[in-house]
């Protein structure tokens, strides 16, 4: 189910307790032939090879001069406040910093191949892990391109979602929107986004400089993760399968049931096989033991995948 906020006249479409505050809408007029502008200059400089790989990003701080100061006139608009909800002493601030351009391509049977870095964005999950109080953060989604008939940002605990095409925008709660990237038809479904990220405290009690700090907590998290994405999406080294794989594994529904199990066999063998005795002086020991195994399980699972693409391209 598709729904915009310009159907009832609100920014915010969805007020929820738990999810938080989601918007879908067009960005205004004023802003159209900016993001076009921004659109072909960003796509004209992803290089021929990047174009054929699930994503492509460039931060902020990383975008040539030229869009730069185009992407600064998207994040400066005022239709931005409307991100205080109305709310008397708003405090909103850019976390530029975490601001992107992002290019994807998502392969095609997304239930049947490795996603590896990538699988995060494809199955359910929320963004981030913080909940300041008083604070709300907001990533914005903003399409520069059209021909989306087939990728859905899916909102799952809110039953609605959206394809977002040129000047479209969707505004969601960073830390407590649960939500997926769906793709419908398998077709090819490349699209450019520009990722904006704001910090909002409605009707604060923190000074500015308090704000701040919290924003900078945001921009660690992002910097973190982001990393461990894209080192691990389409990987090629040993080391870039091992991220992601692990990014992979860490979003494989059960894993913790799986990994406990495999913990409960490691013991079983400690003790039958080795006569480790679950006593105090011997925690150590069990735990190097289980955490050294995980680890040669883990290694040579990479290595299979690693070799296996080395050898036939395989990923």
């Amino acid at each position: 189910m598709e729904y915009s906020s310009t159907e009832n006249g609100n920014f915010f479409i969805f007020k929820d307790s738990t999810e938080g505050k989601v918007a879908i809408g067009k960005v205004p007029t004023d802003l159209h032939e900016i993001l076009n502008t921004i659109a072909t200059e960003y796509y004209n400089e992803i290089p021929a090879s990047e174009k054929k790989k699930a994503t492509y990003h460039t931060w902020f701080d990383n975008m040539t001069p030229n869009i730069k100061k185009k992407v600064e006139l998207v994040q400066n608009n005022p239709f931005w406040d409307k991100l205080c909800d109305n709310s008397e002493k708003c405090v909103r601030i850019n976390a530029k910093e975490m601001d992107e351009l992002y290019y994807s391509n998502p392969p095609n049977n997304l239930s049947s191949v490795n996603l590896y870095g990538a699988a995060g964005n494809y199955d359910i999950h929320r963004d981030c892990i913080f909940n300041f109080s008083g604070i709300k953060f907001y990533r914005v989604l903003i399409g520069l391109t059209d021909g989306n008939d087939n990728i859905t940002t899916y909102f799952n605990n809110l039953n609605t979602g959206h394809k977002i095409n040129k000047h479209d925008f969707i505004v969601f709660d960073f830390d407590n929107t649960t939500h997926q990237v769906i793709k419908d038809k398998q077709k090819s479904s490349s699209r450019i986004l520009l990722k904006l990220h704001y910090i909002v405290c409605e009707n604060c009690k923190y000074s500015r400089a308090t704000v701040n700090k919290f924003k900078n907590a945001y921009i660690y998290y992002e910097f973190i993760t982001r990393y461990f994405m894209q080192t691990g999406t389409d990987p090629e080294t040993f080391y870039q399968f091992f991220v992601g794989l692990f990014c992979q594994g860490y979003m494989i529904n059960g894993i913790s049931f799986i990994i406990l199990f495999y913990i409960i066999l490691i013991l079983m063998v400690l003790y039958v096989f080795n006569k480790v005795k679950f006593i105090g002086k011997n925690i150590f020991k069990i735990l190097s033991y289980i955490a050294s195994t995980l680890l040669v399980t883990f290694t040579a699972i990479v290595l299979f995948f690693w070799i296996r693409y080395s050898l036939t391209g395989i990923r």
